[in-house]
């Protein structure tokens, strides 16, 4: 019976130390992934600043240019990963992720993008807040729509102050805002 007691304690010691060997080898990775997570929340209710959480080795102008971003005294931001864990490599990490910021001034962003993450002395930081820039992509498309919309504004004036000179207003007032009968009404004046 004590020989069976003997046995059963340094099972369970034995057990343990595995158990525990096992739990010490994986946590290594898995901080680092909860260290960039905890920053992507610490930063989205607010409960860090961005200064505490950007790359504090950051050359003094590109820091400033990233937290301009947050000049605003009220903004709502939400950065949420799209898959699970970070790919981390060495120092550094990046992450897909879905960010919405609105700072309530009209400065609002909606996209899918990816945050990088930058380890200095053992703690991650953002290493810049590129991702919450406007993408490329969306920028030219907003100045393209600009530039179609000044060049119909202008056709349309030019042409009503043809029309009116020449005294065709009338049904033509009608068609000088449908861009299909420019070409001939530009014939007629």
């Amino acid at each position: 019976m004590r020989m069976l007691f003997r046995t059963l304690n340094l099972a369970t010691i034995l057990g343990l130390l595995v158990l525990t060997m096992d739990i010490s080898a994986q946590s290594p990775a898995s901080t680092d992934a909860d260290q960039i997570t905890a920053l992507m929340a610490g930063l989205s209710d607010r409960s860090k600043t961005p200064a505490e959480v950007l790359d504090p080795n950051l050359d003094p102008s590109a820091r400033t240019k990233s937290l301009q971003r947050f000049s605003a005294p009220h903004y709502e931001l939400s950065i949420v990963p799209t898959e699970g864990v970070p790919a981390i490599e060495g120092d550094s990490a990046s992450l897909p992720v879905r960010v919405h910021f609105d700072s309530k001034d009209g400065n609002s962003l909606d996209t899918s993008t990816t945050a990088h993450f930058v380890k200095r002395n053992g703690a991650w930081y953002f290493s810049s807040f590129d991702f919450m820039q406007w993408p490329l992509f969306l920028i030219l498309v907003l100045v393209g729509a600009i530039l179609v919309g000044v060049g119909y504004a202008v056709t349309v004036l030019i042409l009503r102050s043809k029309l009116v000179k020449e005294g065709q207003l009338g049904l033509n007032g009608v068609k000088m805002f449908i861009p299909f009968y420019w070409p001939s009404l530009f014939r007629h004046v």
